[in-house]
């Protein structure tokens, strides 16, 4: 048992013990309230003391539940967001200014909330100090669902899987997924997801051959060139390179995932309940398609 666990076992026995010994005061109040009269005034204020405690506790758990963030956000009309700005096509242009797929979804929610937008420009590395110092409420910043946080912050559902992904040419008809790639040749960046990915699946097709290059778009390029009869790499990759070459196209979901979240403290229950219900409409009504084609 560790020490957390052990701390409220003992806060839990403590409160049964507290709770059986008022309640045999009051038992014994009563017996005397029945038999002296001149008494009553001890059983009252027994009473009393047993509502009031009960009544300080209720308060407490209302006071913890209540979602300060989200009532900062509706009564000063800001949200603040954090997120580093040296990731295109997400937070920042090739002209340095902060635009792209997070910042135009920051904008949507504020939107849908009837309240400003304020971006706070943070390294990567101290976005979780920041939020958790209370620099800003939430980070939109490309930021990847990481299990090992889940005792500090708070995740979303998942906005954008930036995933493995396999790439062939406009024109090929015959690979709709991986289950295709007997006999095939496959392009990956060497050393990535996708050069992994792509090693086990060479343990199921013998036939398969892979073919290392030193970075996404060569990967692609060996595609679009016909070297190679499919590419396995990051959808942000994949989907810049279409956006700016053409001449391949994505088949099927991603392989592997790396999903991209929104992050809050662990005491914005309201916010996240907010922004929850927002990625579902905003997915339901095709708006991250539409930031997908905007921004790649």
């Amino acid at each position: 048992m560790n020490g957390s666990s052990a701390v409220s076992s003992l806060l839990k026995r403590i409160s049964q013990i507290a709770a059986q010994l008022v309640s045999n005061a009051v038992l014994a109040s009563a017996g005397e309230f029945i038999r002296r009269p001149g008494r009553r005034w001890v059983f009252v204020l027994i009473g009393l003391a047993t509502v009031g405690l009960a009544a300080l506790s209720l308060g407490g758990v209302i006071r913890r539940q209540q979602d300060d963030t989200w009532a900062r956000i509706q009564r000063e009309r800001v949200v603040r967001v954090g997120l580093d700005p040296s990731f295109p096509p997400f937070e920042v242009d090739n002209a340095g200014q902060i635009v792209g797929y997070d910042v135009d979804l920051a904008h949507a929610l504020a939107e849908r909330w009837g309240v400003e937008v304020r971006f706070v420009p943070i390294s990567f590395d101290g976005l979780i100090d920041g939020l958790l110092a209370g620099q800003y409420d939430l980070i939109i910043s490309a930021y990847p669902y990481d299990p090992r946080l889940t005792r500090d912050v708070a995740y979303s559902e998942p906005y954008f899987n930036a995933g493995q992904v396999l790439v062939v040419s406009e024109g090929e008809p015959a690979i709709s997924g991986v289950g295709d790639l007997s006999g095939r040749r496959l392009a990956v960046e060497w050393g990535s997801g996708g050069d992994l990915e792509a090693r086990r699946l060479a343990q199921q097709f013998a036939d398969l051959e892979i073919l290392p290059l030193e970075t996404p778009s060569a990967a692609l390029d060996a595609v679009r060139a016909g070297q190679a009869d499919a590419a396995l790499v990051d959808a942000v990759s994949a989907y810049g390179y279409i956006g700016r070459q053409g001449g391949v196209r994505v088949v099927g979901e991603p392989i592997t995932d790396e999903r991209y979240i929104i992050v809050v403290r662990l005491d914005s229950r309201q916010l996240l309940k907010e922004i929850n219900e927002a990625l579902l409409d905003f997915r339901q009504a095709g708006l991250f398609e539409q930031l997908r084609a905007r921004w790649f």
